[in-house]
């Protein structure tokens, strides 16, 4: 009885700590769409997560992180409960899309650039900055 209750204890350790992860997004839209969210909510973990790791994406990050942690209070709730839309969608290639968005607290456009590298689509940050491809 007590090495099937060990067992039992076991089993169920294994399949909650499986079940615990966050599996990574598999499209490019499904990538854009948690990396907006996420740095909308000052979720950064989430959102570093989905970061091409090159260095001039990571300072661009840490310098946007900096940033977040200067702004107002009112301001970052009003990025938190901000939703956002998806004006433009646009498959560059089959490993680079560009998305066009805007969230109802800025009103304001933007563009983020996702890549697929190893099979994994990723956040070109530096795209929004540079702007190294045309939307239209």
């Amino acid at each position: 009885m007590n090495k099937i209750f060990k067992l039992l204890i076991v089993v169920i350790l294994f399949v909650s700590c499986n079940n615990s992860h966050t599996e990574r997004p598999s499209t490019a839209i499904e990538t854009g769409s948690n990396f907006i969210k996420a740095s909308l909510t000052g979720d950064f973990e989430t959102a570093e997560s989905l970061l091409l790791k090159d260095s001039i994406n990571q300072q661009l990050f840490e310098a946007y992180k900096a940033y977040y942690q200067r702004i107002p209070d009112d301001k970052k709730q009003g990025y938190k409960s901000a939703s956002y839309q998806i004006n433009k969608y646009l498959d560059y290639n089959d490993s680079t899309t560009i998305i066009n968005y805007s969230n109802d607290f800025m009103k304001k456009p933007m563009e983020i650039k996702i890549i697929r590298k190893d099979k994994t689509w990723l956040v070109d940050f530096k795209y929004t900055y540079e702007g190294n491809l045309p939307i239209d």
